[in-house]
């Protein structure tokens, strides 16, 4: 029963990501740079991609999205590989992609001590920071971000694909995901 339900709620929150993303084009599935200038462009409002402070507090999140008036801010850790980083910033994304809106007063409180110099925390529209799964929002936000990665490395691909003969094509998506192939 449980594996139905999480079955049906991951292709519903695919289906969602994937109308969020029609219409966008990117040519690496982990140049997050590139994929928030392509998602600002789509959604017709600044997003900007910024490092967290280093706070080295088990506690402090490892990603967090602030939105303002002006636009959306996503952070995530610099100490952290390029494919982690990726996986923050996409669980971030999906927040954004998601509708999701965090408590103002008290997820800011919380965040405080790692927000950036400048950001006036009155100004804060919304605030997630991940710092756990134990919501149902934060649980979909993290399913959300695998659908993500899938979507992002399907629009990088299918723009590679253009240029590139049936047998290098196949040979490159042999290489490049043999985990996925596996499912096929």
């Amino acid at each position: 029963m449980f594996k139905r339900q999480f079955a049906r709620r991951e292709a519903q929150l695919r289906r969602l990501c994937e109308e969020q993303l029609r219409g966008v084009e990117i040519s690496d599935p982990y140049a997050v740079d590139e994929i928030c200038r392509q998602l600002a462009v789509k959604r017709g409002r600044p997003l900007h991609l910024h490092e967290l402070p280093e706070t080295g507090g088990a506690n402090a999140p490892c990603g967090m999205v602030l939105s303002f008036d002006h636009g959306d801010y996503v952070f995530h850790v610099a100490a952290t590989s390029e494919r982690h980083r990726a996986q923050i910033v996409r669980h971030e994304l999906a927040h954004l992609l998601l509708g999701h809106a965090g408590n103002n007063e008290s997820v800011v409180r919380s965040l405080v001590g790692v927000l950036p110099d400048g950001v006036d925390p009155s100004a804060v529209l919304s605030a997630l920071g991940r710092t756990s799964y134990d919501s149902e929002t934060e649980y979909d936000a993290e399913m959300a971000a695998s659908c993500l990665g899938e979507l992002f490395h399907d629009l990088a691909h299918s723009g590679r694909e253009r240029g590139r003969s049936g047998a290098v094509a196949r040979l490159d998506d042999a290489l490049v995901h043999p985990r996925r192939n596996r499912r096929s």
